[in-house]
């Protein structure tokens, strides 16, 4: 449904060219230039992506590193419940979520706000600047790490699905669609199986770390034993020179104290280095959970793929028999496709799952009075005239429950 990723400032022109269609000449094969003219700029101020992006880096501070993730970019493909609503729902779902990306990283952040038709799905891309307060500095900075967090990717499809709730009424099934895992197809598994990977890589590369670290440790614990020997001989060796009454001395006692001194800083480094060793094992602590939780994750997903191919293979073993049995027992070969979408919203009016969106409801009579319109339709004309009944009775309600919404309180 959605797709974060964060780009360094060097990726930004490429982005601006693929994502206001800068050119004919595109590597994606499957962007359809006829369709192109679909496209939708929501930012559409007479400015371009580069210049909004320059503009917003020169009123906040950022590094001057090639590697700072200046940039951040999330692609929202539009929900499969949309795919076949006319084009001013569509157009209305990337608007409502561009207005919740706006209210959730800034609007002062955005530089760029893009919808695609013309490729397979219907997509928006939502690029912007992450920017802090730095509080200690009192600025604005850029700051990807800290702008989006764990937390904040943990809670985004949730908090996204929720606010295009409240603001389209067409909106009914959600991003979510009640699934417990937000993954639909084989490449988010294969996405999540990646994630895994790295997981297990860096922790190979923690436990390398501290294993170097220990085997510094046990070599500066041998030292540190050296040392604490050797201050004490000193301290011994001063004070028999303190004794010499002749006054003849090898060395002298400042230099037997700059000596202690090195010694001291000797044993702060292999303090340090232990304090650095106890670190990195509570950083080992973190990433094991971590991917144990992921570990967690990949097995559920695992099982709930798998239920789902099985389940998919069953419907589609069902609809074998189905088109068997209508094709050898009642000779029909083929279904007309207004037959198919009356017959579903019928079902709907047989099972009373009504819904309470006027546009949908006319799209239902439209298709109903489409079917009955039809000399070879296979529905019979008084079912059909029995449903076109019950919608224009149900867009009745929906209008009247929308006027007394409106009409408010009698003062």
């Amino acid at each position: 449904m959605a797709h974060l990723k964060k780009n360094t400032r060097g990726a930004v022109p490429g982005l601006a060219v693929h994502f206001e269609r800068k050119t004919d000449h595109h590597t994606n094969k499957e962007i359809d230039v006829s369709k192109s003219y679909l496209n939708q700029d929501l930012m559409a101020d007479g400015s371009d992506m580069l210049s909004r992006f320059n503009e917003r880096l020169n009123d906040v501070y950022c590094m001057k590193r090639d590697d700072v993730k200046a940039l951040a970019t999330w692609i929202v493909t539009l929900p499969e419940e949309l795919t076949e609503a006319p084009y001013e729902q569509q157009s209305a779902f990337f608007e409502a979520t561009t207005n919740f990306l706006n209210d959730r990283y800034g609007q002062e952040n955005a530089v760029a706000a893009v919808v695609h038709y013309d490729e397979t799905t219907p997509h928006l891309h939502y690029a912007f600047v992450p920017v802090v307060f730095d509080v200690k500095k009192s600025r604005y900075k850029v700051s990807a790490k800290e702008v989006l967090t764990r937390h904040d990717l943990q809670t985004f499809h949730e908090d996204l699905d929720q606010h295009l709730k409240k603001v389209l009424p067409f909106y009914e099934q959600g991003i979510l669609n009640n699934k417990t895992l937000p993954f639909e197809n084989v490449a988010e598994i294969k996405k999540y199986n990646d994630q895994f990977n790295a997981l297990k890589t860096e922790l190979a590369d923690i436990e390398d770390n501290i294993r170097a670290k220990q085997a510094v440790l046990k070599i500066t614990d041998q030292a540190l034993t050296e040392v604490d020997l050797a201050e004490k001989q000193i301290d011994a060796f001063k004070q028999d020179l303190s004794k010499n009454l002749f006054g003849k001395t090898v060395l002298k006692p400042d230099d037997l104290d700059r000596f202690k001194s090195v010694l001291a800083t000797m044993k702060k480094a292999t303090l340090q280095s232990q304090h650095e060793s106890e670190e990195l094992k509570q950083t080992l602590g973190q990433v094991k959970a971590q991917l144990a939780d992921v570990q967690a994750d990949y097995q559920n997903l695992k099982e709930t793929h798998q239920a789902l191919q099985k389940r998919q293979r069953e419907q589609q073993q069902m609809d074998y028999a189905m088109r068997d049995m209508l094709k050898n027992d009642y000779g029909v070969d083929k279904i007309a496709h207004t037959d198919v979408e009356a017959r579903y919203v019928l079902y709907k009016l047989d099972h009373e799952e009504l819904t309470q969106n006027k546009k949908v409801a006319q799209t239902w009579l439209k298709t109903l009075t489409t079917a009955r319109a039809d000399p070879d339709t296979k529905i019979a004309p008084t079912r059909l005239d029995w449903g076109i009944e019950q919608v224009k009775a149900l867009i009745n309600r929906i209008i009247e429950l929308t006027r007394d919404l409106f009409k408010g309180p009698i003062l």
